[in-house]
């Protein structure tokens, strides 16, 4: 489909509007950017098409997420104080939250993991109770207006040459991340339900007013973590009875203002896949296959049929570090064909790009997407 833009490709992809190749598009994270130009310096916001340009891989933007302030902002009732601790190149933070009626404290740890790659995560959650939820619903101030100039760089960065998807969390993960450890979290659903609705119900609709100002910025799509309920951590029944309507209704609710949710699940996901497309989701990933995972592409292609976009398949940890060109060649045309003229699709990695994966075998992958992604 001669003479449209990059960008257009791809929408029309995320649309399941017919197009004339598959397009290419791993997941190049701040981690990679980093490594590519060898600097903890760079901007990533403005510098991350051009590493997708290098390679000649479909540009979809991902670091340009913006901050979502989960705790404050602070107001006369709702006192936040954090602390940071550095440990060489790791740090903690410790917040505490004073209010009329009591404390909240939690913990966050970043640690290096690589030269070029961090993780941050709570370790102490500030919801140990029903008690210190009662606390959130009686003081928190709304979130008020975020800082979303990230994604309109990001927007200008790219221009016609592809789209923006910044990270947003799904309906469960929002909880996992910020407010409740996960396996309270479960509990919770099973032995204090209406504990856990209010909960989810609470936080949601906090949260969907950040969401409507990151997609007035220039989201495209909106990269939707789902990964923390995944195949391995919950059934499908408690997926269905306790996970599902939130994540429906979330999900409906950003659709309708136009922009496609891809849902991200990087892990197991064959015993939801049956479920999945009920969501009414527009794009599916990473479709990670064993070890990592345990999905089989032609199952994901029936599951999912021609209404949802699927991203992925390309497994980067063993197969990109470890494989030769021959063997990356091979498998990107297997999966090629395997969807081919069965779905929407976008050729992907099943999750960003590790520290020290060759360069010539991620060419050699860009050049296998385009050599055989012709439809």
């Amino acid at each position: 489909m001669s003479g449209i833009s990059c960008r257009e490709e791809l929408l029309r992809t995320f649309r399941q509007e017919p197009i004339d190749r598959i397009p290419v598009s791993p997941f190049i994270h701040i981690n990679h950017v980093k490594e590519f130009f060898g600097s903890h310096d760079v901007d990533w916001v403005a510098r991350t098409p051009e590493v997708y340009s290098a390679y000649g891989f479909d540009i979809i933007h991902r670091n340009c997420s913006a901050a979502y302030n989960s705790l404050g902002p602070s107001s006369p009732d709702w006192d936040v104080q954090a602390t940071r601790t550095e440990t060489g190149r790791d740090t903690a933070t410790c917040t505490r939250i004073r209010t009329p009626r009591g404390e909240l404290r939690c913990r966050e740890m970043l640690n290096w993991v690589y030269e070029y790659d961090a993780e941050s995560s709570l370790v102490d959650f500030p919801i140990q109770s029903p008690a210190d939820f009662e606390l959130f619903q009686a003081f928190q101030p709304p979130a008020g207006e975020a800082d979303v100039s990230v994604i309109r760089r990001a927007r200008e960065a790219v221009g016609d040459d592809g789209v923006v998807a910044p990270w947003i969390q799904g309906a469960f993960n929002l909880l996992v991340i910020y407010y409740r450890k996960v396996d309270d979290l479960l509990t919770d659903a099973l032995l204090e339900p209406e504990f856990y609705h209010r909960m989810m119900e609470y936080f949601q609709r906090r949260y969907m007013a950040y969401v409507r100002q990151v997609i007035d910025a220039g989201a495209d799509v909106l990269s939707y973590a789902g990964n923390v309920a995944n195949g391995k951590m919950v059934s499908r029944e408690f997926f269905r009875t306790h996970i599902w309507p939130y994540e429906k209704r979330f999900i409906d609710s950003i659709q309708e203002l136009g922009v496609p949710v891809l849902y991200h699940n990087c892990g197991y996901a064959s015993g939801l896949l049956p479920l999945y497309p009920s969501l009414g989701l527009r794009a599916y990933e990473s479709l990670t296959p064993p070890p990592y995972g345990d999905t089989v592409l032609e199952d994901a292609v029936r599951a999912f049929g021609r209404g949802t976009t699927l991203l992925g398949g390309i497994d980067q940890l063993d197969l990109l570090r470890k494989g030769t060109i021959g063997e990356i060649r091979a498998v990107t045309r297997r999966v090629l064909d395997t969807v081919r003229g069965r779905c929407s699709f976008i050729l992907g990695t099943t999750d960003y790009f590790n520290e020290n994966t060759p360069r010539e075998k991620i060419l050699a992958l860009s050049e296998a997407g385009r050599q055989y992604g012709r439809l």
